[in-house]
This record gives structure tokens, sequence and C-alpha cells, in this order.
């Protein structure tokens, strides 16, 4: 009977060591894929758009996008000093686009442009190697 016990109760620890294993995977997915929500948000104020040169630029849309990512940024737990460092390099450039944004000064766009850039490429090179390498990311 206690033979009976001890594997049913080791059943039990490798499923729930597996379910945690999963619920870790997705939480990082779907952070993946609320950041591309986000970075949506503020990519559709680049004045690239039929009519921007109308419009003016919505700092503080940039800025409530771009606070939004660096929170939902700060979520996310790091398997390796390579994902950390990225994931630090992304939090970076969120931060000097809440810096520029938030200022709403002659040069913020620039400023954004170029930070947006370095984002995209930080986004890029993280999803480059985990979807090759490990298969995590969307």
């Amino acid at each position: 009977m206690k033979g009976k016990n001890f594997f049913v109760a080791g059943i039990l620890v490798v499923a729930m060591f597996i379910a945690g294993t999963s619920v870790g995977i997705a939480s990082d997915q779907d952070i993946c894929k609320e950041q591309i929500k986000h970075y949506q948000l503020m990519k559709m104020n680049d004045g690239l758009l039929p009519g921007d040169e109308f419009n003016p630029y919505d700092y503080k849309g940039v800025e409530a996008a771009a606070k939004a990512a660096l929170e939902n940024e700060g979520k996310r737990e790091h398997n390796d000093k390579n994902h950390e460092a990225i994931s630090k390099l992304v939090a970076t450039h969120l931060e000097h686009i809440v810096t520029a944004a938030g200022a709403a000064k002659e040069g913020a766009v620039e400023s954004v442009g170029h930070s947006m850039r370095f984002l995209y490429l930080s986004c890029k090179a993280c999803h480059k190697v985990y979807r090759t390498e490990m298969r995590l990311r969307p």
C-alpha cells in the first residue's frame, strides 16, 4: 500500500513540474505578444502614413505605450545571461522612448525613431536566437 502511495505521489510531483515549466514558457510567449501590440501603437506614429504630415505627433500615446511595454518587460524571468542582457537592452531603449516622448520637444520624434530602431533590433536578436535554438518565442 505504501509503495502505491509513493508511486501516486511521484506522478503528481512530475505532473506539477511539467505544468510549471509549461506555464513559464507560455507566459514568456504571452509577454512577447503583448509587447508586439505596444510596439505597433508606437510605430503608428512614425509619420509615414498618408496624411501624417497634417496630424500632430501623439507624444502622450507613444509615451503611454512605451511605459506599458516597459512595465510588461519587467515581468520576464531570465533563464540565461544572454536573455537577461537582451531584455536589459529592450528596457533601456523603452526608457529612452519614454524620456523622449515625455519631453515632447524639438527633436523628440527623431530620438524616439532612433530608439525604436534599436528596440526593433534588440527584439529581433532575441527572437532569432531563441526561435532557432530553444523554440520559446512566438
